[in-house]
């Protein structure tokens, strides 16, 4: 029996595989028919995005940590939810979560071969979608089916032309902090970039914004919710004081009550988690309800995969810092620890992105850098490209190379001081996701 087992979980590994691997990457990010074709698509399906209850979640940083802390604050207090997000770091199916469990590969293929017989039916061909629109529309069958009392459902990039954007009308359409990033297909300012992911705001949602959001984005927000008749959810300001923050997280006096702590450090995240109050308050208004007792549990075990990862058996630190904004938090965490040593800097970036900006932000906190090649061919960065930026503009900092990204841990753990020192591992998701590969996150 077992062995039938086996053979049968063989069988559907490899169609899994070899489904994945047929996939179209392209994202379509600048055609504007995908988002119609999408809704059409849906419509097809039965429109599956409009039997649940989803808050979308937009914004330039911090849309996973903000999904994240919500759905453990939902599931301590008894709500099942399913979380959609991209990119992911171990594998696919981490895209397709609920309760922070993965969808299998079974379920996977069954939702796939309905997504495709149905474009069949249509007569359109199974690359008709891109990789990114087929997880779209699975993880929305998915949730449909299983019943999930909640959807945090996370943009992928962008907002007018993102596959999101095909779903009807969320209950909650929540934004992130919004800073520079993807300029070549967002836009070339705030203003636009803003305008782009305001798009993602329908008639008859409630809208919550990032307290601490740049004004010309705000403005922008609040117009668009205006003009399709959407609600501006006002929401008086938490208070939020951190007590102390270490690599393990951070204690917190909320609202004034005291005893809270979020296993999630950098004080960056205090502003993910205002958010979090912000969509708790919007859903109690709505009849939801939530304990405090439940909700300080819920806070204290929240864990993320790659988003300020600490693990204190090897002192390494794992963060998807990708941006400018990003490292910089990254950069207010590591001086707010008051390190006796300066980290070592396993560092992987992509070309396409602002990586000098990146490099004037961290290089002076490091001791050490080691370069690593992102795991994406096309964008990445390699290593010694970027070693050799390094070396021309920050002269006095060492830098090696770890021609192999999974072997550039072993190699941190020979080269710093102690094991008191440090490693942060950061630039890219596609870098977490190339050292993943020996199996050190």
């Amino acid at each position: 029996m077992d062995k039938q087992l086996d053979k049968h979980e063989a069988k559907i590994q490899a169609r899994y595989k070899k489904v994945i691997k047929n996939l179209d990457n392209t994202w379509r990010l600048l055609d504007d028919t995908r988002v119609p074709k999408l809704q059409q698509i849906l419509s097809w399906l039965g429109h599956p995005d409009q039997k649940l209850k989803i808050i979308h979640i937009s914004g330039t940083n911090g849309k996973s940590s903000t999904g994240t802390m919500t759905g453990a604050v939902l599931k301590a207090n008894n709500y099942s939810y399913g979380h959609f997000s991209s990119p992911f770091i171990l594998t696919d199916r981490e895209q397709i979560r609920i309760n922070g469990v993965m969808i299998t590969r079974a379920d996977f293929l069954n939702y796939y071969d309905k997504v495709t017989a149905c474009l069949a039916k249509y007569d359109k061909k199974t690359n008709y979608l891109s990789y990114f629109e087929y997880f779209t529309i699975i993880s929305l069958l998915y949730f449909v089916d299983q019943q999930v009392d909640f959807v945090i459902f996370e943009a992928g990039l962008g907002g007018l032309r993102d596959a999101t954007n095909a779903i009807e009308s969320p209950m909650l359409t929540v934004c992130t902090k919004i800073s520079m990033d993807h300029q070549n297909i967002l836009g070339r300012n705030v203003t636009e970039i803003a305008e782009n992911k305001s798009a993602l705001i329908k008639p008859g949602t409630w809208v919550i914004d990032y307290a601490g959001q740049n004004l010309t984005a705000s403005k922008v927000l609040k117009a668009r919710t205006s003009a399709v008749g959407a609600r501006w959810f006002e929401h008086e300001k938490d208070s939020i004081i951190i007590v102390s923050t270490t690599p393990k997280g951070l204690d917190l006096i909320i609202n004034g009550t005291p005893g809270y702590f979020l296993s999630m450090p950098g004080a960056f995240q205090v502003h993910n988690f205002s958010i979090v109050l912000q969509i708790m308050d919007a859903l109690t208004e709505k009849g939801y309800t939530f304990d405090q007792e439940k909700t300080r549990e819920g806070l204290a075990k929240v864990k993320m995969l790659g988003r300020m990862n600490y693990h204190e058996d090897t002192n390494i630190l794992f963060d998807a810092a990708h941006n400018v904004d990003g490292i910089e938090g990254l950069v207010a965490a590591l001086n707010a620890w008051h390190l006796k040593i300066k980290p070592t800097l396993v560092l992987g970036v992509l070309k396409d992105k602002d990586y000098h900006g990146m490099l004037d932000a961290i290089i002076p906190v490091v001791q050490r850098v080691i370069t690593v090649t992102p795991s994406n061919k096309t964008r990445a960065l390699s290593a010694d490209e970027l070693a050799a930026e390094i070396i021309t503009l920050y002269p006095s900092v060492d830098v090696e190379i770890a021609n192999d990204a999974s072997a550039a841990i072993s190699l941190a753990m020979r080269v710093r001081e102690s094991s008191q020192a440090l490693i942060v591992v950061t630039g890219s998701f596609y870098t977490l996701s190339a050292i993943q590969k020996e199996g050190r996150i």
